[in-house]
């Protein structure tokens, strides 16, 4: 609305009732965005505003101050309230920052008014949208803009409409009677106000104390937010995160999966009550896996007749109703938010997606920072992906095997691991040249990447050598899926950038795991590296499974 901050409704020669009850309303109407977590304003004629803007969103002032943008707010408001005020009724908009409103026509003693309101967003996505096509803004940047911002669902903002509709219909409509001279009291019939109307009121009054219930939540649950923001232990702040959203959202099982967009994995972080055995799934696959690919949240009332739900479901759970909720911040994929078992044994409803709606940005935006924070020191001003391969990189690697290395020892599970050697890789060089024998070891990393099981990690470890992190697997196991490994490269045709044959390629594969002899990840590289010697000079071309009572037999 033109110049909002400044330009008021000079007084008219109205009645001074209009005037009281203008001022009286301006006062309820202060209660009403308190009460609701939303902006109201008041405008009157020629779009000048009638006292101030209550309850004010800072992404709105950033937008009034900026040259660019003012002219845009300006448009959106003198838009709805000519729309408002042709109609006769409400109007929903949204303006061009992506917040939601609504715009009320009311009037007093034929003075024509509108009441703006709103001003939240009403999902995350139009959040993320606002931070991406926003981000330039310097207030963006620095988080200024995004201070006092709201966030109010559709249905919750449209009771809030209706609640500031309703209560402005009957200030309006009974305040001249009440405003008139007390020796010339009005007529019963028109002092009353209709029955349907205090019906009405009475109701939306109701709601209006639900809605503020449902505010105060949300708002603890931000005070949360910002309490635990501090924190860098990663399991800490996300034990208590979970503590928290089970309290909230009345779940006894949470889980909290974490988005690693090097290895393309969703691993379970954090989870109430915890989880024995590591759980990972790669983009795409299982239920989280779907859910972060797709951005949509999956809400399943009941497992046993939802088609998207596979048949095979542990027996551990109390209920058959879940929630899997994806986290997102504009196009970045952050993780995913499980909920299963409502402490009433009743099912998820669409009320329960809609408190989701309103704390997935925050926890997203917590997520990402601390992930940031606790690789920080590991990999600051290091790259994490071999540029050659796309595989993770050495550094990642050795990272990766000292987490699993340790997991094992929690929780007595198994592990394995290999090292692979392109066989006389130099004589590519030599015969082809650096550009050709380089796609000799693509191809070899992409055979490998796709041989393997989602929770197993293949990385570059140097050279012409590669290594393949094999959890919950024991050696036997491992043998026969290095046997696997060997045929897949040995049988496929390694072919130039020319299309020229390049023959076959074959690989040489050392295999060790953890035991009680080796614990730690120094102790099975080497055990492993001794192995692929052996594979070396038994001929090339053949896997060798390092044993403590065989030596490298």
């Amino acid at each position: 609305m033109r110049n909002e901050t400044t330009r008021k409704a000079k007084p008219t020669k109205d009645a001074s009732g209009s005037q009281n009850s203008l001022a009286q309303w301006l006062r309820l109407q202060r209660s009403l965005a308190e009460k609701n977590g939303i902006a109201l304003v008041t405008f009157g004629r020629d779009s000048l505003m009638v006292g101030r803007v209550e309850n004010d969103n800072s992404i709105c002032r950033a937008m009034r101050e900026s040259p660019q943008h003012a002219r845009l707010c300006e448009e959106d408001c003198s838009n709805a309230y000519n729309q408002a005020v042709k109609s006769g009724r409400t109007v929903e908009y949204r303006c061009h920052a992506g917040l939601n409103c609504f715009a009320i026509p009311v009037s007093i003693e034929k003075r024509q008014l509108v009441i703006l309101g709103g001003r939240a967003f009403t999902s995350s996505a139009d959040y993320n949208e606002f931070l991406r096509r926003f981000r330039y803004l310097s207030s963006v940047e620095s988080g200024e803009c995004l201070k006092s911002i709201r966030f109010v669902n559709a249905r919750e903002l449209r009771d809030s409409a209706q609640l500031v509709a309703s209560s402005a219909e009957y200030h309006f409509q009974t305040a001249p009677a009440q405003a008139g001279n007390a020796a010339q009291p009005a007529r019963a019939e028109e002092a009353e106000a209709p029955r349907e109307l205090l019906d009405a009121h009475l109701k939306i009054i109701s709601l209006g104390d639900q809605l503020e219930i449902q505010k105060k939540s949300i708002a603890h649950m931000r005070e949360f937010f910002r309490s635990i923001a501090p924190l860098l232990d990663s399991q800490r702040l996300y034990t208590s995160l979970l503590a928290k959203m089970s309290d909230m959202a009345k779940s006894e099982r949470v889980s909290l999966m974490v988005f690693n967009p090097t290895s393309g994995e969703l691993a379970v972080e954090a989870a109430l009550p915890e989880i024995a055995s590591p759980i990972r799934v790669r983009l795409g696959e299982g239920i989280a896996g779907l859910v972060l690919e797709s951005g949509s949240p999956m809400i399943v009332r009941d497992v046993d007749s939802d088609p998207r739900v596979p048949a095979e479901r542990p027996g551990k759970y109390r209920t058959r109703s879940f929630i899997s909720y994806p986290l997102v911040l504009g196009h970045r994929k952050v993780g995913v938010l499980n909920l299963s078992d409502k402490a009433d044994g009743t099912p998820y409803e669409s009320e329960d997606l809609d408190f989701l709606e309103l704390m997935a940005p925050q926890i997203a935006l917590i997520i990402e920072r601390t992930e940031w924070h606790r690789k920080a020191e590991q990999f600051q001003r290091m790259s994490l992906t071999d540029p050659l391969t796309g595989l993770p990189n050495r550094r990642y690697f050795e990272e990766r095997l000292f987490e699993e290395v340790e997991r094992s020892k929690r929780h007595g599970t198994a592990l394995s691991f290999m090292i692979i050697d392109v066989d006389r890789f130099k004589s590519y060089n030599d015969i082809y040249g650096h550009t050709e024998a380089d796609g000799v070891l693509v191809k070899t990393s992409q055979l490998l990447r796709r041989s393997v099981r989602a929770i197993d990690m293949t990385a570059r470890f140097a050279g012409d050598e590669f290594c393949i992190v094999l959890p919950e697997t024991k050696l036997a196991a491992a043998g026969r899926i290095a046997e696997r490994l060997r045929k897949s490269v040995n049988q496929t045709e390694f072919r130039s950038e020319t299309n020229e044959s390049m023959g076959r390629v074959t690989i040489s594969i050392g295999v060790s795991s953890f035991s009680p002899s080796r614990q730690s990840p120094l102790s099975i590289i080497e055990t492993a590296d001794r192995a692929l010697y052996k594979a070396k000079t038994r001929g090339r071309n053949c896997v060798a499974i390092y044993e403590d009572d065989a030596g490298t037999g």
